[in-house]
């Protein structure tokens, strides 16, 4: 049996080794076929590298790879192959490395890249004159102006098509990577007009290229990096441009679990990989795919790769709406929203919900399903399958164990009774944590949902936990439903105050009657239980407030602890009268307690 290429992106390894390889070389035919510069967005792992490999050999004026594609599909094109195979000057360049937490290093790493460049293609310097020379061999040295660095790509297209009388070919991978580094680590501003400057000089009416192709995870806008390249043709995971050159289709699944005899439940595949949706074709994750045959079993293959930085600060921060929708997504449910091909990264400092699920749909944590209403860009959207999903609940568990939250033992103390250990534990765990989940201080209401949300992945053992939902005449902020029927129900009630309340505990007191008014606790009884926990939480900031139906129940016990305590006192007297020789006329006057309690005495 062949080798997997796992960890192997380059095509000339893979065919000279004879690994598996799974042909996708009819994208060189539609490459060709389509518009003169190209952005191809697709999730990380999903083989962009790998197709950008393929092209640089097949294109490249410099190699005779004939034998590289002689048994591909792309080699029975007779016109292409004649026309194109070996037949351009290439530029090829990646930014897969291009990652650094300052300017300073990402200008040199940025200046490293575009140095081994110019060294790879130090042989045009036989038709460059003095001057040319010069800032050609400042380049190689790392030495030159931000503005030659700005204009090298399209300088080095000039003098390839000069050196070789043809038009070049421009391959740059990963170009939007420099970009999320820049964003991740506060100098987004500053990175982004030497990034916008070298690629629109590059792509931007520039009469040496022939044809450009970028690959990236998104389509970066507004930063004036495609300002002004009015013939890019961009293909995404919404639209049917290369829709089936990505990833693996079911067919391809399927031909390749056979060719390495590996027996599976298909539905478990599907559930675990699939549900990815490019241009309307069903796609499987590649990467966890040949994985999958690798380890012989199921696992979260492509969520144990790195890249999941961002998305998890983005769930960790989310307004309100965001955790909401992240909790409807946990549940099974579908979320709708307006994507923009076009990705802002400025806006997601901002929380946009548009910004957002974009990035996640590009990135691949979100499936598109369809298109609710046409040519508004409104998308219904959902959660891919099983390993995206244990990313989602990963993620959310990890907030709280970063802050040492044990999601059960704040509700300890509650299920047992002790309503005054559970108010103090709440309020101290708002004091400890609210600045975690609040980042900006402008939005409590962050914490307490994503206390609920962090319940729904965290209890989900013990409990059916159903929020926001149409319960009795009402919707209950969180309802606990117990699986284990001699457990209790909880029902939990948030209240923000507002200054008409006058007070926190007359919000509290509020919240609790609304449970009452509103029946919540009609769909935990819907399951046969009838000892049912309510509570409400009103906070201000991070003042917290909270009242419940046990505060009544405590005050009864009190009130009984006392009676029972005054009684024992009442018939110790009696004893001691009784012994004084006292009657039970007597003795009745003098305690208060019954004549049937002073019969028993005497018996």
């Amino acid at each position: 049996m062949k080798r997997l290429p796992i960890g192997q992106s380059d095509f000339k390894t893979i065919i000279e080794e004879d690994m598996y390889f799974v042909d996708k070389s009819l994208l060189i035919k539609e490459v060709i076929e389509s518009g003169n510069v190209l952005l191809i967005t697709r999730p990380r792992r999903f083989g962009k590298t790998l197709s950008q490999s393929m092209m640089k050999y097949f294109f490249d004026i410099t190699q005779n790879n004939d034998y590289l594609f002689k048994n591909l599909k792309i080699y029975k094109e007779k016109n292409i192959i004649e026309k194109h195979l070996n037949k351009h000057p290439v530029i090829y360049i990646t930014f897969k490395d291009l990652k650094s937490n300052n300017l300073k290093k990402m200008h040199d790493l940025l200046a490293m890249e575009l140095s081994r460049l110019y060294i790879k293609h130090e042989y045009v310097l036989k038709v460059l004159n003095k001057r040319e020379k010069a800032v050609f061999n400042k380049i190689m040295d790392r030495e030159a102006l931000d503005a030659d660095y700005e204009n090298c790509i399209r300088s080095l297209s000039e003098y390839m098509e000069r050196y070789y009388g043809k038009k070049v070919i421009i391959l740059i991978d990963e170009y939007d990577t420099p970009i999320q580094q820049a964003y991740l680590h506060g100098y987004y501003d500053e990175i982004i007009s030497l990034i916008g400057n070298l690629f629109g000089m590059a792509l931007k009416d520039n009469v040496y290229l022939e044809k450009a192709v970028l690959t990236g995870i998104t389509r970066v806008s507004k930063e004036s990096i495609f300002t002004g390249v009015n013939n890019l043709k961009v293909s995404t995971v919404l639209n049917e441009l290369f829709n089936d050159k990505y990833g693996l289709t079911k067919e391809e699944v399927e031909e390749t679990l056979k060719y390495y005899e590996l027996e599976y439940e298909e539905d478990e595949v599907i559930d675990w990989y699939n549900g990815y949706n490019f241009g309307g074709v069903e796609i499987y994750n590649p990467f966890s795919i040949i994985n999958l045959v690798d380890e012989k079993k199921i696992g979260p293959y492509w969520m144990n790769t790195s890249g999941n930085y961002l998305i998890r600060k983005l769930i960790k921060e989310g307004t309100v709406n965001i955790k909401d929708s992240i909790e409807k997504l946990l549940n099974g449910e579908k979320i709708e929203s307006k994507i923009n091909e076009t990705m802002v990264y400025g806006d997601l400092h901002i929380n946009s919900n548009e910004s957002i699920w974009t990035l996640f749909l590009f990135s691949g944590y979100l499936k598109w399903i369809k298109e609710t209403k046409e040519g508004y860009r409104r998308y219904t959207l959902a959660i891919p399958n099983k390993e995206v999903r244990m990313f989602y609940e990963d993620t959310v568990l990890l907030m709280f164990e970063e802050e040492n939250i044990q999601l059960d033992n704040i509700l300890i103390n509650l299920i047992n009774g002790h309503i005054e250990e559970f108010k103090e534990d709440f309020q101290k765990l708002t004091m400890n944590t609210l600045s975690y989940f609040d980042v900006s201080g402008e939005e409590p209401e962050r914490f307490y949902h994503g206390l609920i949300l962090g319940m729904s992945v965290g209890l989900k053992e013990k409990y059916i936990i159903k929020s926001n939902r149409e319960t009795g005449l009402g919707r209950a902020d969180v309802i606990l439903i117990p699986k284990d029927k001699t457990d209790k129900g909880i029902i939990i009630e948030f209240k923000k105050f507002y200054k008409n309340e006058k007070t926190l505990l007359n919000s509290a007191q509020n919240g609790l009657k609304q449970i009452n008014e509103k029946r919540y606790e009609e769909e935990i009884k819907n399951y046969g239980i009838n000892d049912i926990i309510k509570v409400s939480i009103a906070f201000d900031k991070k003042e917290v407030e909270i009242v419940s139906n046990l505060d009544k129940e405590e005050e009864n016990n009190e009130r009984k602890d006392l009676e029972y305590e005054l009684k024992l006192k009442s018939i110790e007297t009696a004893k001691k009268l009784k012994e004084m020789g006292l009657t039970k006329e007597q003795i009745i006057q003098a305690t208060g307690l019954s004549i049937e309690e002073i019969n028993i005495l005497y018996k």
